[in-house]
């Protein structure tokens, strides 16, 4: 059985809550103190507290608190209903801002208590349960030792406005009414159970002392399940009862709530004797009633608690009524909650007013119990059909949508299907581009190399042994002939070195690129002994790259920035590394001849130069080489340069596992 813990250092209230839970079949847990309550948590399982803020050993917010920071998850979650004084607002603000899940104020309504307990502890349905609803004390007994003996648990509600509390309350699985009663006609009884999404499954049957043949017609109408005569012997009756649970139309998910389960009204006005008044006239009426004195006091509870409806008085000192109203009605989260206007000015200036402001209704303040009682039930009412047909539509809404996903995840699931198809074709003429590739790479290599080495060959020769014998012309031609075959070659060259670039596996591994860029400038201080060049590098530059696609690029910076100083006094060439937003930006930097920025994509194409080759030979294939290595890395280069003050090439290796 389900255990909860109440709180309550008032004697009255313990017993009266004890009566009222073991009635609902939950199992109670007096606690006069703080110790007995503390001691309880520790020694026993605990389904929800019941916690006054007023005890005689501390205040009852201190067991919230120590509640609420529990390491144990279970325990810092355990459903705390807090229950004080309703004069005590300050109490109510506090509690719920520490944590209570719920705070009912005293007096109070001990349905209202006992149904959002079974809310806050998600109560399942129950069921083997039967509801019997019946202002006859005769009938009703007889017809529940009769279900009691054929096996059912069976509860009895003497009026229809208690059956519908006590079936929002107990959620039974099937509802036998009177059809006729002092407050409320079965037939409404039935409607009211069908509009509520929790119920409106529950099987139900009418009972009717009527002979007008019409009323079977009436009853089915209003949505009952089945109908039979009330002067029926009790037999008949139970046999009408077991044909129609044999067909009952099932329960509905124990997830969906009920439109008739408790209630909370905000009533604000700042007379004391008609704010205790309207509270004991709705407390009656099965609602738990938070009372606040000014408009203020009211927004401020608001922030904390929602509630069902709202009371507002229009003339109050400090914060009016109206501009309470346009600040609640302001509020995204509190537009919906209906709110009457309650006001002692008779008039239609008074009404235009408050509607303006955004009131939902418009009460005096003279008008009888009965209409303020009506009008609070009908926004009430109106609200909960509202909320019902925006879950309704929010669930069309996301049937719709993950319908749409559904359809959009097969298209794109052929849609791969097709591109796998589609890659896996491309794949294979690339595979085939690449062996052709090959192919002319070889014969670029073997055919091409071959008629050019003759060429320069019976040159040298026709030199050496006709040389003497040549005309000074005919010695230049000869000369021109020789110069080109060797431009060719070295064209043929590097070609094949920007195709073994593209087409080459990658192995990237910690490269210290200080130590290679040192490297490269002693070749090229070798190969220019004469040269006087200052160089400048940085210290300790490392990247994660493949080390002889990075020497070629080094190899190819350098060399340019070692070309292009040829011609400048106090030649420099610097390489290093900086921080650029989070990323590692490599850059080679010279003071040579530069060029105009206009020109610089131009440079990353295959055989684009920029100055002539009698200025600086080369064969322009260089640069293209570098960027396909930094692109294969995942990187990026570019350049910035100008006439006569060098240039600085800067590039990016990035790799997840850093530098």
């Amino acid at each position: 059985m389900t255990a909860v813990l109440v709180v309550d250092d008032s004697l009255t209230v313990r017993m009266d809550l004890v009566g009222a839970l073991t009635a609902a079949n939950l199992e109670a847990v007096p606690a006069a103190t703080l110790a007995e309550a503390r001691a309880q948590l520790r020694d026993r399982e605990i389904a929800l507290v019941i916690l006054d803020v007023r005890l005689p050993d501390g205040d009852g917010l201190e067991l919230l608190h120590e509640l609420r920071s529990d390491p144990d998850p279970a325990r810092a979650a355990l459903p705390i209903l807090m229950l004080s004084s309703e004069a005590d607002v300050a109490d109510r603000i506090r509690g719920l801002q520490t944590g209570a899940n719920d705070y009912v104020g005293k007096p109070y309504d001990t349905g209202f208590v006992i149904a959002r307990i079974r809310q806050l502890i998600a109560a399942p349905a129950e069921a083997e349960l039967v509801l019997v609803i019946d202002d006859s004390a005769t009938f009703r007994s007889e017809l529940v030792d009769t279900l009691s003996r054929a096996g059912y648990q069976a509860v009895a509600a003497a009026s229809g406005h208690d059956g519908l509390r006590l079936a929002a309350d107990r959620r039974p699985g099937a509802i036998i009414v009177d059809g006729v009663m002092a407050d409320m006609r079965g037939e409404l009884v039935i409607r009211r159970i069908r509009l509520d999404p929790a119920l409106r499954a529950t099987p139900c049957l009418l009972l009717t002392g009527s002979d007008d043949a019409a009323a079977e017609v009436h009853a089915l109408d209003a949505g009952a399940d089945a109908f039979v005569r009330k002067d029926s012997d009790v037999e008949i009756v139970m046999a009408r009862f077991a044909a129609m649970m044999r067909g009952a139309r099932g329960v509905v998910s124990a997830e969906a709530a009920s439109v008739l389960g408790p209630k909370r009204i905000l009533a604000v006005d700042d007379s004391v004797t008609f704010l205790r008044a309207i509270a004991e006239q709705l407390q009656d009426d099965g609602y738990d009633v938070v009372q606040a004195s000014s408009g203020e006091q009211a927004i401020e509870l608001l922030v904390v608690q929602p509630v069902d409806c709202i009371l507002l008085d229009l003339v109050m000192p400090g914060l009016s009524g109206i501009e309470t109203c346009r600040r609640i009605k302001a509020a995204p989260a509190l537009r919906d909650t209906p709110l009457v206007a309650l006001t002692g000015q008779d008039g239609r200036d008074a009404m235009i007013e408050a509607f303006g402001a955004g009131a939902d209704d418009f009460v005096s303040k003279t008008a009888g119990r009965e209409v303020l009682s009506a009008r609070v039930k009908a926004q009430i009412r109106r609200k909960q059909f509202t909320d019902e047909v925006r879950q309704v539509r929010e669930r069309l809404l996301r049937s719709e949508h993950e319908a749409a996903e559904a359809r959009a995840a097969k298209q794109l699931a052929e849609t791969r299907a097709a591109l796998a198809e589609k890659l896996e074709r491309s794949n294979a003429e690339l595979a085939a581009a690449n062996r052709e590739l090959e192919a002319f790479s070889y014969s670029v290599s073997h055919d091409l190399r071959a008629p050019l080495r003759s060429i320069e060959g019976f040159s040298q020769a026709l030199l050496e042994d006709h040389g003497a014998a040549l005309p000074p012309g005919a010695r230049s031609y000869l000369d021109r002939i020789r110069a080109g075959a060797q431009r060719m070659s070295e064209l043929i060259d590097d070609l094949l070195r920007l195709s073994r670039v593209t087409r080459a596996d990658m192995r990237r591994e910690p490269t210290d690129l200080s130590a290679m860029v040192s490297a490269v400038i002693g070749e090229l201080r070798r190969g220019d002994p004469a040269r006087e060049v200052e160089i400048a590098i940085q210290s300790d530059v490392h990247a994660v790259a493949d080390r002889r696609l990075v020497k070629i690029t080094l190899e190819n910076l350098l060399g340019n920035a070692w070309k292009f100083t040829s011609k400048t006094a106090s030649a420099r060439i610097e390489f290093g590394a900086r921080r650029d937003a989070g990323e590692q930006v490599f850059y080679v930097r010279d003071n040579g001849a530069g060029f105009e920025m206009k020109y610089a994509e131009r440079l990353f194409g295959a055989f684009q130069r920029l100055h002539s080759d009698k200025d600086f030979p080369g064969t322009g294939i260089g640069l293209a080489t570098v960027q396909r290595i930094v692109l294969r890395h995942g990187g990026r280069i570019w350049v910035e340069a100008a006439p006569g003050s060098g240039a600085t090439f800067q590039f990016t290796l990035p790799h997840e596992g850093g530098w």
